[in-house]
């Protein structure tokens, strides 16, 4: 933080987008405080473009996401914003995901190398599995014994990290 001598501490904005990233995080708390389920809020950079994903209708049917559909265009400034329409809210997809990874163990015994996470443009939680271990298929069949729409399965290429001497991995 730069400090001017007459009026305080001072924000440093090396980036210049402190003013968009203030702007986006006030829609971040309209969608978490507002009447329609969030189902998450994403930056696109390249198009200037805040996508707000809500559970439900987003075709103008509903009275409470037009209102929340107001403050939000109220808020965005020099910027456009989409609204999507989505299955599972946030919350629900954070929660399936914390469980899911800290059971793995109980679902997946004896299988490594795998992660994810809550994956806000496609509206599921991601399960990131390798693909050249030896152990994709046992990965595969894990995922779908769950049975859960909300999960998807995406197999990667795993690269083991060189051991450095006297740490262990």
């Amino acid at each position: 933080m730069a400090r001017d001598l007459n009026k305080g501490p001072v924000p440093l904005d090396i980036t210049g987008t402190a003013d968009l990233q203030e702007q986006i995080d006030s829609i971040g708390v309209l969608l978490e405080r507002g009447p329609v389920p969030d189902g998450g809020l994403s930056w696109d950079a390249d198009t200037r473009t805040v996508v707000v994903r809500l559970v439900g209708p987003v075709d103008g049917t509903s009275a409470d996401v037009e209102q929340l559909r107001t403050s939000v265009l109220a808020k965005a400034e020099g910027f456009t914003v989409e609204f999507r329409s989505v299955t599972y809210s946030r919350a629900e997809l954070e929660r399936l995901a914390s469980h899911l990874f800290s059971t793995m163990h109980q679902w997946a015994p004896g299988l490594t190398h795998a992660g994810g996470g809550w994956f806000c443009d496609l509206n599921r939680v991601e399960v990131q599995y390798p693909s050249n271990t030896g152990q994709a298929e046992a990965w595969a069949a894990a995922i779908q014994a769950l049975d859960d729409d909300r999960i998807v399965a995406e197999p990667y290429l795993y690269t083991p990290r060189p051991r450095r001497r006297g740490r262990p991995n």
